[in-house]
């Protein structure tokens, strides 16, 4: 920091009378300077890292293995802590009150809900089967025609890191059927039905938001969701619901069924709460997943050449607008750039490095049509 740096602090800090003590004063300029030196050390090591892995491909791509495996892995336990301690009630209190809403499974849609209808079907069936060990085998082996169309319909990677994910949440729901911990979470919540609907919504959110923010999947459901995602750039949540009603609604006809047209309330109620359910999913998978959400950012700058920048920085275009100051009768640009939300920091940040006065407004858009550039997934 140079002694220029120092003296514009200086100046800024002693307009505010508070600063005015000399000791103050001195303490924040000093603490200005060692945010400034630490800021510089960091921006220097993110360099030399950046450079030493674009020289090594082969690190660069082993990193990005192993985070995709821990993103799956982070996914994987939330799902089947999820699916263990919200979604199935436990045995006991399955065995002990089997026709009301306390011993029923919570719908959720996708391969699980797959796995639940056919739960079902043995139940009416008179057949008794462990609905842990079922989930557990039906989860893995219904998902693997599915991945293998993402193998060949979305990306390679995408389907071998989804494979580890679903292996994993299976292998989870076995090791929490065996802690003490999360048999204890169950029963104290296997009472209060809309506690574990509001719970089982947002874990599951967090786990497929997860993924899919990794470019991976949990399985099922959601590869469908987020390939018709991909083909029509727009959210992922809506088309998982979609699909995951049907799912509902066909579970809540069965125990209708299961209970021999008697306590036909069971079944309305478990549609219903099926439906919250997957409504709390979507909800946090498009809060968190943002890959498909696109926003417009208007440039007003006396800079025009920003957008040979902008463009060489970004996959995206420009268009560009002659406009005056009103107040400075100036004449300005006024840039228009449509990217997704997760470049937006980008954007902004590089728009204040080149122009300190320019001035920046972000809107939401609910869709974009035209030659919009998103990464493909590998």
């Amino acid at each position: 920091m140079t002694i220029f740096d120092s003296n514009l602090i200086s100046m800024k800090l002693n307009k505010n009378p508070y600063f005015r003590s000399k000791s103050l004063l001195f303490f924040k300029i000093m603490m200005y300077k060692i945010h400034f030196v630490i800021m510089k050390r960091i921006e220097r090591i993110k360099k030399k890292v950046s450079n030493y892995l674009y020289d090594h491909i082969h690190v660069r791509e082993s990193l990005n293995i192993s985070k995709g495996v821990f993103i799956a892995a982070f996914s994987a336990i939330f799902y089947a802590f999820a699916f263990y301690c919200f979604i199935t009630p436990t045995a006991e209190k399955a065995a002990s009150s089997p026709t009301q809403l306390e011993g029923q499974s919570i719908i959720t849609g996708g391969v699980g809900g797959i796995t639940q209808v056919l739960y079902q079907i043995i139940h009416i069936s008179g057949g008794n089967v462990n609905p842990f060990l079922l989930q557990s085998i039906c989860y893995f082996a219904f998902n693997i025609p599915i991945l293998i169309f993402a193998f060949f319909k979305i990306g390679k990677k995408f389907a071998i890191l989804s494979l580890i994910n679903v292996g994993l949440s299976s292998l989870f729901i076995q090791l929490f059927d065996n802690l003490e911990v999360a048999k204890n979470i169950a029963n104290a919540l296997s009472d209060e039905h809309i506690t574990r609907v509001l719970f089982a919504g947002i874990c599951i959110g967090i786990a497929s938001a997860t993924a899919f923010k990794g470019e991976i999947s949990c399985g099922g459901i959601d590869v469908f969701s987020y390939y018709f995602s991909l083909r029509k750039s727009t959210s992922v949540g809506k088309y998982a619901t979609m699909i995951n009603s049907v799912i509902i609604a066909t579970f809540s006809i069965l125990t209708i069924v299961g209970n021999h047209g008697q306590n036909v309330e069971i079944g309305l109620l478990n549609f219903m709460f099926g439906i919250v359910y997957l409504f709390m999913t979507m909800l946090v998978v498009d809060f968190i997943n943002t890959r498909n959400k696109k926003v417009q950012v208007q440039i007003i700058t006396s800079f025009e050449d920003i957008t040979s920048i902008l463009i060489a920085n970004f996959p995206h275009s420009t268009t560009i607008v002659k406009a005056k100051g009103g107040y400075s009768h100036a004449d300005k640009s006024i840039v228009y750039m449509v990217v997704s939300s997760s470049e937006v920091k980008r954007v902004i940040s590089l728009v204040k490095k080149v122009d300190q006065h320019s001035f920046i407004t972000v809107t939401a858009l609910i869709q974009a049509y035209g030659n919009f550039f998103i990464k493909p997934i590998e």
